[in-house]
């Protein structure tokens, strides 16, 4: 069996002027020369934590500082396998984070590289669901709108009861 790449992606959102997560994806060309939208992703280098890698190919995809995301939770693992050995298909494992950005997006501008088009910086849960060709992806999505949802109404619940004290 060939060699495993060990990969991360961030699946990364802000929380927009409504209250609602805004998810930004990349628009880019796939290996089979259609337009598709992914979420930023890369290698994971020897010795580097795959939250580190997650953060830095974030980075390097969007510009956006390290400083201005944070890694809210891991949010699914996934391993893509090419028992045929098809051209153009590796083995992967693919290691998802969910990262909330705390800068502007309309700062955000990717790297003229990898057959990037443009970031799709403002996308809403049912916009992103629309967008995206992979159903593994759109599931991950999902499950990152409920956590972040989740997350507030902690959040709202806490405060609640602090003020009440």
């Amino acid at each position: 069996m060939a060699d495993i790449i060990q990969s991360a992606w961030g699946i990364v959102y802000y929380i927009s002027s409504d209250n609602e997560p805004r998810y930004l994806l990349i628009k880019r060309y796939a290996l089979s020369k259609k337009i598709e939208r992914v979420a930023p992703k890369g290698k994971i280098q020897a010795g580097e934590e795959s939250q580190v890698a997650a953060l830095r190919e974030v980075s390097e995809e969007t510009g956006i500082p390290i400083n201005q995301m944070f890694i809210k939770q891991k949010i699914g693992k996934t391993e893509l396998r090419n028992p045929t050995n098809q051209k153009g298909m590796v083995n992967k494992d693919v290691t998802y984070f969910l990262i909330e950005y705390t800068g502007s997006p309309t700062t955000v501008k990717i790297q003229d590289a990898e057959g990037y088009l443009w970031m799709y910086k403002r996308a809403t849960i049912t916009e992103v669901l629309s967008l995206l060709y992979y159903q593994d992806m759109r599931e991950l999505i999902r499950e990152s709108y409920n956590i972040i949802k989740n997350m507030k109404t902690k959040d709202t619940v806490k405060e609640n009861f602090i003020k009440s004290l």
